[in-house]
């Protein structure tokens, strides 16, 4: 595949990325997450209030998502044009220049097939483009995307500037959402592995910057406390140590890991599709049927492809996975080191939390574990005589991705398009919302 080829793919890529963007923000709807998002930006617009913190926990505290994030990035765009419109095209400015990021961080290592493939898995799997909708998981991949290229950058030697990127990225996550615990847990077993050089005074200033940007969370904590996380009072949800306590929930977290980079997706885009839309009985039911046997074929065959190319990359990784022992010796070596440092952080967190894992719990790794497919589908080509039509590929699997949002977008668990975002927002959350800032 030559350069020229690969950059007019990359933006044919990238704009049938942005149609079908401005498809699932039309169709999606309007629940409690939505509308509590909403709420602060509408307390920014009309009230001119800044919420200094965001959406209530729900990862086994009573609590609210520290920091004024989630306000700004919904607020702001709304001052210039109030609707909500404003905040998603936001969202996918921020999405794009998280691909950007990410295919940067991976361009010195991936071959140019191999980083196409990357940039199709990234920017059309449903993975990231159901997610495009007014909450919080929406935003993380700017948060993980940023880590990424910060460490690849301090892969290669100290700096103030990234240092201060670094730092800020794992801030930014925090407000976010409570599983920005892994990239912290990803910061420390790259330290402790040599895989990042950062300047000691940069990281100080990131986390002086980020410590500032909570100040206001801190302050309106210390008048309604209830907006600070209180462990053990989520309802019985579960404990500290839960996941390392049984079984499954680490096992569900390895899975999900495998199935970042499959066509297997979150539940409501894998198992909860309505083809009601149609309005034809006999042909909903043909639909539905005919896309179960291809969802699953495709699906089955990409999850096998995915758990041989994990298994083959800890087999030649081996040693590397030893965190207490391995030590990065070469930059060359900094994919391999950040995907086993993704990979034991995610596992770590899924073993601290107090509840089961759910797909939005580990979506700040999703983009790194895509790493070992490509890495390992890259070696294949190079070592065997029958090289991958990388071109074949990535036009079956961005045309299998683009039909499949379509349908998704069409009708879903979270999206519909009898009823476009438009008349949602008027008819559920703006009387809503602005009831609740009468009140700020």
């Amino acid at each position: 595949m030559k350069i020229e080829k690969h950059n007019i793919w990359l933006w044919c890529i990238v704009l049938v990325g942005l149609l079908l963007t401005a498809l699932f923000s039309y169709s999606h709807k309007i629940d409690g997450d939505v509308i509590q998002v909403l709420r602060n930006g509408h307390a920014l617009v009309e009230k001119g209030v800044l919420i200094p913190y965001g959406n209530a926990s729900s990862s086994g505290s009573s609590g609210n998502v520290p920091g004024a994030f989630s306000s700004l990035v919904v607020g702001l765009p709304m001052l210039i044009y109030n609707s909500p419109w404003s905040s998603l095209l936001l969202m996918t400015l921020l999405h794009l220049g998280a691909l950007y990021l990410c295919y940067q961080s991976l361009s010195e290592y991936l071959s140019h097939g191999a980083l196409l493939a990357f940039a199709v898995f990234f920017w059309l799997s449903p993975w990231r483009l159901s997610e495009v909708f007014l909450w919080n998981p929406g935003y993380i991949y700017v948060a993980s995307a940023l880590h990424m290229w910060s460490a690849w950058k301090l892969s290669k030697s100290p700096s103030f500037l990234f240092s201060i990127v670094h730092a800020l990225s794992i801030f930014l996550a925090l407000q976010i959402h409570a599983s920005f615990v892994i990239l912290v847990f990803m910061t420390f077993l790259l330290l402790w592995m040599r895989a990042l050089k950062p300047n000691w005074w940069g990281a100080l200033t990131g986390v002086v910057l980020g410590m500032a940007s909570l100040l206001p969370y801190i302050l309106a904590g210390l008048k309604d406390p209830s907006i600070f996380p209180h462990p053990g009072s989520g309802g019985g949800k579960g404990y500290l140590f839960f996941g390392f306590v049984n079984v499954y929930p680490l096992l569900k977290g390895f899975m999900y890991w495998i199935r970042f980079s499959t066509p297997v997706f979150q539940t409501h885009m894998f198992q909860q599709f309505d083809f009601s839309w149609i309005g034809v009985s006999w042909l909903e039911k043909t639909s539905y049927w005919t896309w179960q046997i291809i969802k699953y074929a495709v699906g089955l065959y990409g999850f096998y492809i995915s758990f041989w190319a994990n298994i083959r990359f800890f087999k030649l990784h081996r040693s590397e996975f030893n965190v207490r022992k391995a030590r990065m010796n070469s930059a060359r070596e900094w994919p391999v080191f950040y995907s086993i440092s993704a990979f034991v952080a995610a596992m770590l967190a899924v073993g601290i939390a107090p509840t089961l894992p759910i797909y939005w719990h580990l979506l700040f790794v999703w983009p790194f574990a895509l790493i070992p497919l490509f890495l390992i589908l890259d070696k294949k080509e190079e070592r065997e005589k029958k090289k991958i039509k990388w071109t074949t590929f990535c036009l079956f699997f961005a045309i299998y991705f683009s039909v499949y949002n379509f349908f998704g977008a069409l009708g879903s668990k979270k999206h519909d398009i009898r009823n476009s975002l438009d008349n949602r927002y008027h008819q559920v959350c703006t009387d809503e919302c602005r009831l609740e800032t009468e009140s700020l």
